[in-house]
């Protein structure tokens, strides 16, 4: 007898649709990166920031203490650094900054997931990754998910817990940082703690594996890279932390 000579050909990503992959993206998101990496960002980009935009603009009056709570600190800092600033002004700052808020999200979080995107692909140069832009776009994209249930977990805290504990955005996180008061915690322990979301670790695992996957790295590296990737995007508000104190 003789044994065949003939090669396998390696198997392709089995076809899914794009409402297949959403729920897949939850529990086995190694296999969305490989069908999507070389398809269309929009798709997942728009569905992520117009589904945000529609639940946090439902759920907006729900949450308007927290806003409340951290307008009403953010604002006793600023007069209490400028004298010339009136409070009128920051009032109608404040309604300004409410409107954007409540209608603008989805486009904020549309240019996050771009940014995060640009972000992802040049720190995976660092780790050898062969990644493209494309392919880091959507990683990024599918990778922010989570946020739309992070959203809709926000959404309900909102709505079920005493307004008197809407203390500030970290109130209703799924952090450490939701325990600690913001007026007499330290600024930049308060901010690191917030880090430490449950929603936050998830989109960076997630765009760890779409690392792997699509920039064919090691799991080493690709762990090197999450953690790299969680600590750029801690740097922002540590400085803001720090500038405040």
């Amino acid at each position: 007898m003789t044994e065949s000579t003939a090669s396998v050909a390696p198997s392709k990503p089995t076809e899914s649709s794009f409402w297949e992959d959403v729920i897949d993206i939850f529990y086995q998101p190694a296999e969305v990166f490989r069908r999507r990496q070389n398809r269309s960002v929009w798709p997942p980009m728009l569905f992520v920031a117009i589904s945000i935009g529609v639940i946090f603009f439902a759920t907006f009056n729900t949450l308007e203490p927290l806003f409340a709570a951290e307008f009403t600190r953010q604002t006793a800092k600023v007069l209490a650094k400028n004298p010339q600033i009136t409070q009128e002004m920051m009032d109608k700052q404040r309604s300004i900054g409410e409107a954007f808020t409540r209608y603008g999200i989805g486009v904020v979080v549309l240019v996050t997931m771009f940014i995060l995107g640009v972000v992802a692909w040049l720190v995976g140069k660092l780790v050898g990754s062969k990644q493209t832009f494309q392919a880091a776009l959507v990683v990024a994209a599918w990778s922010y998910m989570p946020r739309v249930l992070g959203a809709v977990i926000g959404g309900v805290q909102g709505l079920l817990m005493d307004p008197a504990k809407l203390t500030g955005q970290m109130s209703i996180s799924l952090s450490p940082a939701r325990f600690m008061d913001p007026d007499t915690s330290n600024p930049l322990l308060f901010q690191l703690m917030g880090r430490f979301d449950l929603i936050t670790i998830w989109v960076t695992i997630l765009l760890a594996i779409g690392l792997y996957v699509t920039g064919k790295v090691s799991k080493d590296r690709a762990a090197v890279f999450g953690i790299l990737i969680w600590i750029i995007g801690s740097l922002p508000a540590l400085r803001t932390a720090y500038m405040a104190m």
